[in-house]
């Protein structure tokens, strides 16, 4: 499979699962399986950062699972950061490198901004009354993965520009 046909299959799955499960956090991790070893307990945990983290309409689910997906393949375990504290650095310097990169794609990380960019308005999670209004909107779903499908792709190109093409 060539880096572009990963990060297209990674990128479809992600969009599938979105549109099937309306949870983006997730939807972000199960589509990187596709191609990458994501724990199961990891995409199952995800579930929960989604509507802006714990649906409070805070940072992206697309983000947050963006970084943990980083996180999983860059930060050393933590034995060996605790014996040499300067090891964290590793980890920090990719995932400071990935959320500018995300800036850059989306302009924000928050999940009341990209709900502007996506449906011109900002929809607070933790409101009642957003919440039934954002639930009317019968292809929210469909809308959100496209901003799914689009953070996937970045994630999936960022874990594999150190892969060499032939160790694909």
């Amino acid at each position: 499979m060539t880096r572009q046909e990963i990060i297209d299959r990674c990128a479809a799955a992600a969009r599938e699962a979105q549109i099937r499960d309306d949870v983006c956090s997730r939807s972000v991790l199960i589509g990187l399986s596709e191609y990458f070893d994501i724990p199961e307990d990891m995409i199952r945990a995800s579930a929960s950062l989604c509507g802006g983290a714990g649906a409070s309409s805070g940072t992206c689910g697309t983000f947050t699972c963006g970084l943990l997906a980083v996180g999983w393949k860059y930060n050393v375990p933590l034995a060996e950061e605790l014996e040499d504290p300067d090891k964290f650095g590793i980890g920090q310097s990719k995932f400071m490198a990935f959320r500018d990169r995300y800036l850059e794609a989306f302009g924000t990380t928050l999940c009341p901004e990209i709900h502007k960019q996506v449906y011109g308005r900002s929809y607070i999670f933790t409101n009642p009354a957003d919440c039934e209004e954002y639930f009317k909107i019968t292809d929210h779903n469909v809308q959100c993965a496209a901003v799914v499908e689009k953070a996937t792709r970045l994630v999936a190109e960022f874990l594999l520009e150190d892969v060499e093409e032939s160790a694909l």
